[in-house]
């Protein structure tokens, strides 16, 4: 089944069995396929299986997911009109009034809900163990990426992982983060066990060995368990079923000629057909990015990108900072920030002697606001930067920087000085994770892990000086959301809020 397909029918699946809605539903029994006379073969599995997949585009379709991951970062400065987005990026905000975050929670936990019932009923079905243990380890996978997102945001979340009825999910409690990340761990194994390391053409974007191993090892680096982030990441590297692309640019090439390629280890897919203008599944993530439209129209930034209808709403600026972190002989610089566009400069920009954000972000085949970019999750750089990270807090520096020499050759930079420091080298991949992973979703996770996020908010206190003036340690978590408080008496609020 091709990935087109997984999304186009994914929520129509569990909604037809339903168990997809928030709210309970009044329907024609004939209308309703019972669960107990589905999951009889592996195509009605597979489907079920679809409609978890279903929840992952529209959860990183949001603006609201951008928003919480990338306002009141030391990359980023929004410039847009909400209120809400603006009160993350001045760190005033309230459980009452933070609705970015609440979205993410809204969005997740009906995805975890869908999981663990498809993980239910395949448990039981008769289908062969081979593709029950590779549909399983798909569901597995994504219940914990789902609690990845949560754990990263929240801290402690309630932990479910069976069929339960609304009332009891509704009056759970919250489960300390150890706990859910030992569920993680316990699903993410299960996972890797069952999963294929490749699928043919027609199913690329499903869940792999290595998007398992790869997510467990992250999950072992946010526990600060060093020996197994670097043991797991190592073994994602020695099966070498991924490699870094050659050059940065062609991971993100603007005409989207390079979804899933070999360093893509897990993406959000999108889809739509350009020579059709049919819209299957797509985001408008780049349209946050893309260089101002012009007042006259055609233009953007006084650069003409052709004959293509797209649409330009920069919400997010860069800052000072992110530009500063670059070499100018850093082969990122040029894709990630952008001066100009197939030889014409841009004759306007966000600020005197600064760029636009650069292709990196850019879909030039995109209608609109209908953008067919995929979106990385985890990719093959990410596991060298796990395996580095782990390797320098084990003491293990030869193996750190053996794993980060692969990333600066592709960058076009010198080796490392194999004398670093444990701290120095710290501190570099603080900054190369920066470097390389802007706009994918990882900073707003990556600076409370380190316990970084008050210092580097206030580094760039001349851009955002509400943000440093206000942001504290108790920061590093988002508020858990009024209404659910209010719903939930046993649900307590995180420190500070």
């Amino acid at each position: 089944m091709t990935s087109r397909h997984i999304f186009i029918i994914a929520l129509a699946t569990l909604s037809t069995l339903g168990v997809s809605c928030n709210k309970v539903l009044v329907e024609d029994p004939q209308s309703i396929i019972s669960p107990d006379a589905f999951f009889k073969t592996e195509a009605q599995c597979v489907q079920a299986t679809n409609g978890v997949y279903g929840h992952l585009p529209d959860i990183f379709a949001q603006s609201a997911f951008w928003s919480m991951c990338m306002a009141g970062t030391d990359l980023f400065l929004y410039h847009g009109g909400s209120t809400a987005t603006t009160a993350i990026q001045d760190y005033d905000f309230s459980s009452a009034s933070e609705t970015n975050s609440y979205a993410l929670w809204k969005s997740v936990y009906p995805a975890i809900k869908d999981a663990n019932f498809v993980i239910s009923r395949l448990e039981s079905s008769p289908i062969a163990d081979s593709a029950k243990n590779r549909l399983l380890g798909e569901c597995k996978f994504l219940r914990a990426m789902d609690y990845y997102m949560l754990t990263n945001t929240f801290g402690d979340v309630p932990l479910w992982t069976g069929e339960l009825d609304a009332a009891k999910v509704a009056a759970l409690p919250r489960s300390p983060v150890a706990d859910v990340r030992t569920q993680m761990i316990t699903d993410l194994k299960d996972a890797a066990a069952g999963l294929p390391v490749s699928y043919d053409a027609q199913d690329v974007g499903r869940v792999t060995k290595g998007a398992a191993l790869t997510l467990l090892a992250k999950t072992y680096l946010f526990a600060k368990d060093w020996q197994n982030a670097y043991q797991t990441a190592g073994e994602v590297i020695s099966e070498h079923q991924y490699q870094l692309l050659s050059n940065f640019s062609d991971l993100f090439d603007p005409t989207l000629k390079n979804k899933n390629n070999k360093e893509s280890i897990f993406e959000i897919q999108y889809n739509r057909d350009a020579s059709t203008n049919l819209n299957y599944q797509t985001n408008q993530y780049y349209s946050w990015f893309f260089p101002q439209g012009d007042a006259s129209g055609g233009t953007y930034a006084g650069v003409d990108f052709g004959t293509t209808l797209l649409q330009s709403y920069p919400e997010f600026y860069h800052t000072h900072r992110l530009v500063n972190l670059y070499q100018d002989a850093d082969t990122r610089k040029e894709v990630t920030l952008a001066w100009g566009y197939n030889g014409q400069p841009f004759t306007a920009f966000p600020e005197a002697g600064y760029p636009w954000f650069g292709p990196k972000f850019w879909d030039l085949t995109a209608n609109r606001t209908n953008s067919a970019k995929n979106l990385y999750f985890l990719r093959y750089a990410d596991v060298l930067m796990t395996y580095a990270e782990a390797a320098n807090e084990l003491g293990k520096t030869a193996d750190a920087i053996g794993a980060l020499n692969q990333i600066e050759e592709r960058a076009g930079l010198g080796d490392l000085d194999a004398s670093m420091s444990q701290t120095a080298l710290r501190q570099f991949i603080m900054y190369e994770r920066a470097r390389e992973f802007v706009g994918e979703f990882q900073r707003k996770w990556d600076l409370p892990r380190w316990g970084k996020l008050v210092d580097d908010i206030q580094l760039i206190a001349g851009e955002i000086a509400n943000g440093a003036k206000n942001v504290k340690a108790f920061n590093a978590l988002f508020p858990i959301p009024y209404d659910e408080i209010s719903k939930n008496p046993k649900l307590t609020q995180n420190q500070g809020y």
